[in-house]
């Protein structure tokens, strides 16, 4: 046996030079830290669009009393829905 397949073979034996040894992230756990990641920041969204949604609704001149809040009710008792109703109907002042 000479020196380079010596040194061939106590590298393999070692696991130098192999990328998938074991030592990284697996499949698995590669797939829970995105789902995590995903979900917070779907979190993270879903909290500032609610936020957003009932500082516009305080601030909003073409609602009166009885109507702006209904329209907190409905932020805070369905938040996603609700904020998302704000923004799609409610958000435009009516004319007429």
């Amino acid at each position: 046996m000479n020196s380079e397949t010596l040194r061939l073979t106590v590298a393999r034996e070692s696991g130098a030079g192999n990328t998938l040894d074991g030592a990284g992230i697996d499949g698995a756990h590669l797939g829970a830290v995105i789902g995590l990641t995903v979900l917070i920041l779907a979190a993270l969204g879903a909290v500032l669009l609610i936020v957003a949604a009932l500082v516009q609704i305080s601030q909003a001149v073409h609602l009166r009393e009885p109507a702006r809040t209904r329209w907190v009710l409905s932020v805070v008792f369905a938040p996603v829905f609700g904020a998302i109703a704000w923004f799609a109907v409610g958000n435009h002042p009516r004319t007429g």
